[in-house]
């Protein structure tokens, strides 16, 4: 669409339409047809393109047809081009998710949840399986967010793994209260989040007997029971060692009676602790129990 400056009929100066002056004698330029007739198809074309029928009466229309639905179409879901992002587009794209929904049994998500807040619920154990990896792009996202009274597991489709603090796994499992952010990084399923907390190095543990707990603070709490020897001591050698150094250890005695434990002086390591039992009247013996309960870091 232009000026018709081929058009030497025309009459444009500067490239450009004048109109006539009497009084210098100066004529008015002329619309051709066909600049005139081009000008009226690029706007019903706009008009016909909103879904509108054109109409000689309205002078309307066009502004009508650029404030249509039908005009600027909602581009699709991971539309990366330079289409124009009507509000449907942006409000699923930025600020709110794209919507939400409960899950309560075993599920297979698929590419139209992405983006979707989604929170487990139910009372009975149940596995929710992500999509296949390669059929969602790079950024793809499931919030998830368990308030079932059983665990949920959460596993991978196909080869793919889900990574929750840098581990590999092929799922993960969700308790109640936790909550799950999964990205699609490439080959993998990143997780953000408190369900991924257990996976960390900084937070393993084990559970049962013996067993231990690290914390954040990089303070270590193990725990087991021993036996004793004919001479009441007892070796109590931790699940793990402590990386830096032992703190302190408190024990006590499994039985009927009264009885007293102590940690012997210096026995401490980062690998065991030797613990000593006497009975109420100062006796020691064989194959009494001990439970301890130390720390380190």
């Amino acid at each position: 669409m232009d000026f018709p400056k081929n058009v030497p009929s025309a009459g444009l100066v500067n490239g450009q339409f004048v109109d006539e002056d009497l009084l210098v004698g100066k004529p008015g330029s002329l619309i051709p047809a066909s600049w005139g007739n081009g000008v009226t198809q690029e706007i019903l074309g706009v008009v016909r393109a909103a879904g509108m029928t054109p109409s000689e009466t309205s002078n309307t229309q066009l502004l009508g047809a650029l404030r249509s639905t039908q005009l600027f179409q909602t581009p699709a879901q991971f539309d990366v081009s330079r289409s124009v992002a009507t509000p449907e587009f942006v409000q699923r794209a930025l600020g709110n998710y794209a919507g939400s929904r409960s899950v309560n049994a075993a599920t297979q998500l698929t590419i139209a949840d992405v983006g979707w807040a989604i929170g487990f619920g139910g009372d009975l154990a149940y596995t929710v399986n992500l999509p296949d990896i390669n059929s969602v792009p790079n950024g793809a996202t499931f919030t998830l967010h368990c308030r079932s009274n059983a665990a949920v597991t959460v596993a991978c489709t196909g080869s793919a793994k889900i990574s929750p603090q840098g581990a590999y796994l092929t799922s993960i499992v969700m308790n109640s209260g936790e909550s799950a952010t999964v990205v699609r990084e490439y080959g993998i399923w990143a997780v953000q989040g408190t369900a991924s907390l257990k996976y960390a190095a900084l937070f393993s543990g084990a559970c049962g007997n013996p067993g231990y707990q690290k914390h954040a603070s990089g303070n270590i709490d193990q725990w087991g029971t021993v036996v004793t020897d004919v001479n009441g001591e007892a070796l109590a050698t931790f699940p793990i060692s402590f990386p830096n150094a032992f703190s302190s250890c408190v024990a006590t005695h499994v039985g009927t009676g009264g009885a007293m434990v102590i940690v012997m002086n210096g026995s401490g390591q980062k690998q065991s602790v030797r613990l000593k039992m006497r009975d109420a009247l100062n006796g020691v013996s064989a194959n009494w129990v001990i439970n301890y309960f130390a720390r380190g870091y």
